[in-house]
């Protein structure tokens, strides 16, 4: 093997190359709001709180990396039952144990042998490695990647996905599927609303805490995706022909530009009624939003489809598991103390913050690189192999 070829990333697949600039956006939308979040709310560096209440409203982009995972993994076992007749199970959770373990179990195991752990964050040490994040608290005196929750709610799907396919296929009709995936994508919402008016009052964070980072309250973007990528599959001619029509595209563009007003303003409806919004916003109002522009993005061709399908944001997402993996480690070792070093220097939080997500970004990339040429690709060579 040449330098080169050891050197070269192993891109992910071009299929819908759009979606890859997407998943960029998603990146530093989560990024963001952790620069912000450990910041303001964990290392009490001053920020205008204005500009606090803007930045963490900006929380639904992981709501974008779970419809994405939905929509692609869907993808992936339509094509294999229509080409095969199979799910190839075998092949599908090889492939992605292959993607996801090696790096995950790298990061996690170096922070638990270089952080002094506390008597909780050693009991929960095992629910990590078992991918069980998501049922734990998530303070950080209780558990070591309090941001493995996202990565423990994907492998659980990973896990369960399957059998709903199976259970789709034992249906008769696009029609029946399509209904059984809607019902239980609106489940998560009735589940959400039956915890919020049975298990009240809360205060807003012992809710987020209770709905936000659960696998029962939180499936629904997930199925979103899917319920995307079978219509995409089923009606994917008909639905360009529909797009071609400039009403038809403003009236997607609407829906979903609705839900993102509703979601930058949780407040519309008054201070008193945010935490009811919060029910619908965690997943409902994310998945509403974002399936109308992904269909629009899988079935269009104008400029902001070219600008996102750029070859450089398939490099950049190729490295996106790796950058999550690594970006909060980063953030608290290196961007904290640079940024309390800047304000006591009296530089403006104007330049800190930009600077510090910019460098970070940087950061986590560069060590994303190390991770996927050493970790990552060796695996997915492995991958190949039994696979094959």
């Amino acid at each position: 093997m040449s330098l080169r070829s050891f050197l070269e990333l192993e891109l992910l697949d071009n299929r819908y190359p759009s979606l890859h600039g997407i998943r960029v956006l998603a990146i530093i939308s989560v990024v963001q709001f952790h620069v912000t979040w450990i910041f303001a709310a964990e290392q009490g560096i001053k920020i205008d709180q204005q500009f606090v209440t803007a930045s963490l409203t900006v929380f639904f982009g992981m709501d974008l990396f779970f419809i994405l995972s939905g929509f692609l993994i869907g993808s992936i076992l339509l094509r294999a039952l229509e080409t095969s007749g199979t799910q190839n199970l075998r092949r599908f959770y090889i492939r992605r144990i292959s993607r996801t373990f090696p790096p995950y179990y790298l990061v996690l195991t170096y922070l638990a042998l270089t952080t002094a752990l506390t008597a909780s964050q050693l009991a929960h040490l095992p629910y990590e490695y078992i991918y069980a994040t998501n049922f734990l608290s998530l303070l950080r005196v209780d558990i070591v990647m309090f941001w493995g929750w996202s990565l423990a709610l994907e492998e659980q799907f990973y896990l369960t996905v399957p059998l709903l396919f199976f259970l789709l296929y034992r249906l008769k009709g696009d029609r029946a599927r399509i209904a059984v995936l809607v019902a239980i994508w609106l489940s998560a919402l009735a589940m959400r609303l039956f915890l919020y008016f049975h298990r009240g009052p809360w205060s807003d964070l012992a809710l987020y805490e209770a709905l936000y980072f659960r696998p029962h309250t939180r499936f629904d973007t997930l199925i979103a995706g899917i319920l995307l990528a079978y219509v995409h599959r089923r009606y994917g001619d008909a639905i360009t022909v529909w797009l071609k029509a400039p009403f038809h595209r403003a009236l997607l563009s609407l829906s979903s530009l609705t839900c993102l007003w509703v979601l930058l303003q949780p407040w519309l409806f008054g201070v008193e009624h945010t935490q009811i919004v919060h029910v619908f916003a965690w997943g409902t109002l994310t998945s509403i939003m974002y399936f109308g522009w992904l269909l629009m993005l899988l079935h269009g061709d104008g400029w902001v489809h070219r600008a996102l399908s750029h070859p450089i944001y398939r490099r950049i997402a190729t490295l996106g598991y790796g950058v999550y993996l690594v970006h909060i480690p980063l953030l608290d070792n290196i961007s904290v103390p640079v940024a309390r070093a800047l304000q006591q220097r009296q530089v403006p939080m104007l330049v800190i913050w930009p600077l510090s997500l910019g460098a970070l970004m940087l950061g986590s990339l560069a060590l994303a690189y190390v991770l996927h040429v050493l970790v990552e690709k060796p695996s997915l060579w492995i991958r190949q192999r039994l696979a094959a």
